[in-house]
């Protein structure tokens, strides 16, 4: 039987790429994972996610791609190669931007603290 995921890893000097093809789902998390810290070293100096061939992504795959991410050493680029629409909402409902992992943290909910100053700030105007 063939794997859902299929990660191929190349290193083309300073340059890692990550090319995924299939489903990226809580299943194939950990063998994305040990690929990607295979690949990235702080010898690298772009990352290239290649993820058109990815054709299903769910919350735990999400998080491992800005794992994988987040394996890049500090100020090396990401960079995504054809993102699928539909990957493309997972991560945008999420939150998540891959070429700044660092950003969001999907784990994290957002603050509540500036809808209710917004709220507050609303009702003062009708007293």
């Amino acid at each position: 039987m063939e794997p859902d995921l299929a990660i191929r890893a190349v290193r083309d000097g300073p340059v890692s790429v990550l090319t995924l093809r299939g489903d990226l789902d809580l299943c194939a998390v950990s063998e994305l994972l040990i690929q990607a810290a295979a690949a990235v070293d702080n010898r690298t100096e772009r990352l290239v996610l290649d993820l058109a061939g990815l054709t299903f992504l769910d919350c735990a795959g999400a998080r491992a791609l800005v794992m994988a991410a987040g394996f890049a050493p500090a100020g090396c680029p990401v960079i995504i190669r054809s993102l699928h629409p539909g990957a493309r909402r997972v991560l945008d409902l999420l939150g998540v931007d891959l070429e700044n992992p660092g950003a969001a943290d999907p784990d994290q909910e957002p603050p509540a603290e500036p809808r209710a100053r917004a709220a507050s700030k609303d009702s003062s105007h009708t007293q």
